[in-house]
This record gives structure tokens, sequence and C-alpha cells, in this order.
């Protein structure tokens, strides 16, 4: 790459002291310093997405808690609504138990009156 980086300054001070550094080291150093930007420049991109993510979740929470009070007001219509069914249901009972009492006490008021 064109650019010059830190590292580049870094790396140039010490090769008057240390002129004896062989074109393989100095391929070496300069190929770790590409992989090193590489990996700065990925791992920069990582937290970018990262953030991004963060976001987005935060985003689809928020949307999630403006549901909440719909929410609550379905289950109350439908608790109500079972609430509702159930007392039917025990009051049918109810009437069923009456009635077969008063038909109990008529049958039982026939025969004395009969007898």
């Amino acid at each position: 790459m064109d650019t010059e980086s830190p590292h580049d300054e870094t790396k140039e001070a010490p090769e008057p002291s240390t002129p004896n550094i062989s074109a393989a080291d100095k391929y070496f150093i300069d190929q770790r310093d590409l992989i090193l930007q590489d990996i700065n420049n990925t791992m920069d991109s990582i937290l970018n997405n990262l953030n991004t993510l963060n976001i987005s979740l935060e985003s689809s929470i928020a949307v999630g808690k403006e549901f909440e009070s719909v929410a609550d007001l379905w289950k109350t219509f439908y608790d109500g609504l079972e609430t509702d069914a159930e007392v039917p249901a025990n009051s049918q009972e109810d009437e069923l138990q009456i009635d077969q009492s008063h038909d109990d006490v008529m049958n039982s008021q026939k025969t004395e009156t009969e007898i």
C-alpha cells in the first residue's frame, strides 16, 4: 500500500542503527506490518458492524415494547371472555339444579294430593 502508517516511521528509525538486516528479514517485517494493518482494518470493520447490529436490536426491542400495552389490552379482553363463558356454564348448572328441585317438589305435592 502506498499510504504511510506510523508503523513505517518506527520501522525506518532502527534501520540505520542495524544495517545488518537481510532482505528476507526486511521482507518479513514489511509483510508482518501489512498483515497487522489488515487485521486492524478487519477488527475496525467488525466493531462497526457490531455497533450497527446493536442499534438494530435496540430498535427491535423498542418496537416490541410499544406493543406491550396492546398485548395487555387483548389479554384482558380474552380473560374477560373466558370468565364470561364460565359464568353462564355455572348459571346453567344452578338453573338445572333449581329446576330439578322444583320438579321434585311439584311431583311430591302431586303424590300427596292424590293420596
